[in-house]
């Protein structure tokens, strides 16, 4: 249950704390005072959108802050776990936001600074809202679904569900034989084009590392003549020997030669010897390997042609397909699955029309379940609204649930669903977002919520003025559900009807003053003595006389025995 509500620089609200206390939690106040603004600050601590306007003129930024006790609540704890959440001691849950007139809102569960969609999902459950504006939900048909699914208990719902996710997989294969269907000619130019691509690369016969290689022997053709030259030098001037240069072979032999003398003389230069003489076989060696390259070179033009034409090709290949010969037959890999898929899509087309029968056909049988669970709700909710209209008021409204065959496979099922009333006895029944009147949707819709309080585990139910447009019997009759519901459940309701506040566990006055020329509202928990002079201007407005007081004082005993005797 919601434990207390901090507001800080909030619209009209300078800084309160209101603390809740369980049952029927009344709120009441002039017009203007600023009841709803508690309503908007508890739905922006929850995570509803909020924007600078809310922050009070002059100020920078706004705090609202919600505590919940969920001591309770173990479905809720065990989803506040698995988001890495945990309670105090206390099994108290505190949502703080924080806004700013820049735009930016910091949001906190339990002091953990947090994600507006992570904190919005951390209160989800807490509370319930019945307002104006979802009264007139009712006026939408798709709602009357909603709540017939929603009333017929957990078979019925899972049943919807299962619709839903039949028809998904439905809609998921049609779409897809639609496209294939649709393009057909598309695909045949596709298939033929990357057969095209496919055909040229394989014809091409690419090897990886191909390129580097043609280019290497492409460098080595064209200066196969210097090449020659150049190895006739090294030769020469290591082997060979010219008339004027004596080859490096000889010179270096003898100087082994001066050297073995030496070693003779001085054993000690053994070792520049041995250098030496390494040396002198290593260019022994040189020179034979130099002729051998040489006698090797050889000039071919065809080969040099061919060399070229096989580069002009692999460049016209890089231009359209990659810039490596890699990615070229990467692409001619990936074109050629492609190719194999579009190949299938006959068969493909085969696959899904069977799938989509399938589907259909189980559509259909689910369906026709979800249409038997559907009709024995609608009879159970029409007997239960009808007990509860009956009690508030709305002893001769006929409430029927109505089924409207659809021929169409949809998320929903073989039917639409909307609720009929008939007003008056005699009439036939009519769709009720075409004729019922401001007071009657109220009434109804709190039917429906009481019957949805039995079955879901919400602590808090918020009621912001559901009793608009009701009055004299049917309105104490509406305070008198209410306090029924808050037997159970914490009740917040936010009213203008004495014979609704009188039934309170616990009163709240909102009221607006001016302070230093700005408007300031304030929330104060009545007393007795509060509570029969709030319930006296409710009643008579400016004129409270010791007739209206007393009659104030005697609906809080009439509302005190009710309690007693019927909670």
């Amino acid at each position: 249950m919601l434990r207390s509500l901090y507001i800080k620089n909030f619209a009209l609200i300078d800084d309160i704390e209101v603390t809740f206390e369980p049952g029927l939690c009344v709120v009441t106040g002039e017009t203007g005072a600023g009841k709803s603004m508690l309503i908007d600050a508890l739905q922006v601590a929850l995570g509803s959108r909020a924007s600078s306007d809310f922050i009070r003129a002059g100020r920078e930024k706004a705090i609202v802050q919600a505590t919940f006790d969920v001591a309770e609540l173990t479905w809720l704890k065990q989803r506040l776990a698995e988001q890495g959440i945990d309670c105090d001691e206390d099994q108290l849950l505190i949502f703080t936001r924080e806004l700013s007139r820049n735009g930016k809102n910091v949001c906190r569960v339990n002091g953990r600074l947090t994600n507006l969609s992570v904190y919005r999902e951390a209160g989800m459950g807490l509370v319930d809202m019945l307002g104006q504006h979802e009264q007139q939900t009712l006026l939408n048909q798709d709602r009357h679904r909603w709540l017939l699914d929603r009333l017929g208990g957990t078979e019925l719902l899972n049943q919807a569900q299962k619709i839903k996710d039949i028809y998904r997989q439905w809609k998921e294969a049609t779409a897809q034989l639609e496209e294939l269907e649709s393009n057909a000619r598309e695909l045949a130019r596709r298939m033929d084009m990357l057969n095209f691509q496919v055909q040229e690369i394989k014809k091409a016969d690419l090897k990886p590392g191909e390129e580097e290689e043609l280019f290497i022997e492409r460098r080595l053709l064209v200066n196969s003549e210097k090449i020659s030259r150049l190895a006739g030098e090294v030769y020469q001037y290591l082997y060979g020997g010219e008339a004027r240069v004596k080859p490096a072979v000889e010179t270096v032999g003898q100087a082994v030669s001066s050297l073995r003398e030496l070693c003779e003389i001085d054993a000690n230069l053994s070792g520049l010897l041995e250098m030496v003489e390494s040396a002198l076989y290593q260019i022994e060696d040189v020179a034979r390997e130099i002729s051998s390259y040489q006698d090797n070179i050889e000039y071919n033009p065809q080969r040099l042609d061919n060399i070229e034409h096989r580069l002009s090709l692999i460049k016209q290949l890089k231009y359209k397909y990659g810039t490596t010969v890699e990615e070229i037959l990467a692409y001619q890999k990936a074109a050629a699955a492609e190719l194999d898929l579009l190949s299938n899509s006959t068969e493909r087309a085969e696959e899904l029309k069977n799938r989509i029968a399938a589907l259909a056909k189980e559509w259909h049988q689910e369906a026709k379940l979800l249409s038997k669970l559907r009709q024995g709700a609608a009879s159970k909710l029409e007997q239960d609204v009808a007990r509860e209209l009956k009690y508030l008021e709305m002893k001769g409204l006929e409430f029927k649930v109505g089924f409207k065959s659809r021929k169409d496979i949809s998320p929903h099922g073989l039917e639409e669903i909307e609720f009929l009333i008939a007003p008056n006895p005699g009439e036939p029944p009519r769709p009720l977002q075409k004729i019922a009147s401001g007071g009657e949707l109220s009434r109804i819709m709190l039917a429906l919520k009481v019957l949805l309080a039995r079955i879901d585990e919400v602590p808090t139910l918020i009621f912001d003025e559901v009793d608009t447009g009701v009055g004299g019997k049917a309105l104490q009759a509406i305070g008198e559900k209410l306090a029924h519901i808050g037997n159970s459940k914490q009740v917040i309701c936010v009213t203008h009807g004495p014979q609704v506040a009188c039934f309170a566990d616990a009163h709240y006055l909102i009221s607006k003053s001016v302070e230093d020329g700005h408007a300031k509202t304030s929330v104060v928990q009545l007393d007795e003595e509060g509570r029969i002079a709030e319930l006296a201007r409710m009643l008579a407005g400016r004129e409270i006389t010791d007739v209206v007081k007393n009659h104030a004082s005697q609906m809080l005993k009439m509302s005190a025995v009710y309690k007693q005797k019927a909670l």
